[in-house]
């Protein structure tokens, strides 16, 4: 059945444990698969809940059910600071995930056009984020979405073998 209706929300403090429910099961989904791009550290409780405070949480849903969420801001991570960015006026995506029980249907696609859509609404004229490396299907749906890859970090706080992450942007 296709998705009819899809809503990007602001998060709000009640939603924190639906929200980490959510997080886990994807976190749990990309963990089984070897994908360890995330870990205790980032992103957790308190980043979401700090997210929410400052109003960079959005949430997504999808015919009226909580299917995953994002943060959407400027601020990015000091790592970056040697990519070959192109464009200015930047929208910055950070820990996007989506529900594993509703992937597979497009769902990704469309949740990043949502955030395109917020970032032109919101007056900025390109977007910026990075993937694990090893995120197969994170990398080539940016790709395919238009996204250019402007060069590799790593972060050291993460597991050995686990640290390079692919940076994309997008004019809009």
């Amino acid at each position: 059945m296709k998705t009819k209706t899809l809503e990007l929300k602001k998060a709000k403090k009640d939603q924190l444990n639906e929200i980490m429910d959510v997080y886990l099961r994807s976190k749990k989904n990309l963990d089984d698969k070897g994908m360890l791009q995330w870990d205790e550290g980032y992103p957790n409780r308190e980043y979401f809940k700090e997210q929410i405070g400052c109003g960079d949480l959005y949430c997504l849903y999808t015919d009226g059910e909580f299917s995953g969420a994002v943060t959407l801001n400027t601020r990015q991570s000091p790592e970056w600071g040697g990519i070959p960015w192109e464009y200015d006026g930047e929208l910055v995506v950070h820990a996007l995930f989506l529900d594993p029980l509703k992937q597979g249907k497009g769902l990704g696609t469309r949740f990043l056009e949502k955030c395109e859509e917020y970032a032109v609404d919101h007056g900025y004229r390109s977007i910026r984020l990075d993937a694990y490396a090893r995120n197969e299907g994170a990398n080539s749906l940016y790709v395919k979405l238009g996204y250019t890859y402007r060069g590799s970090v790593h972060f050291t706080s993460k597991p050995e073998g686990h640290q390079e992450y692919r940076c994309y942007e997008k004019a809009l």
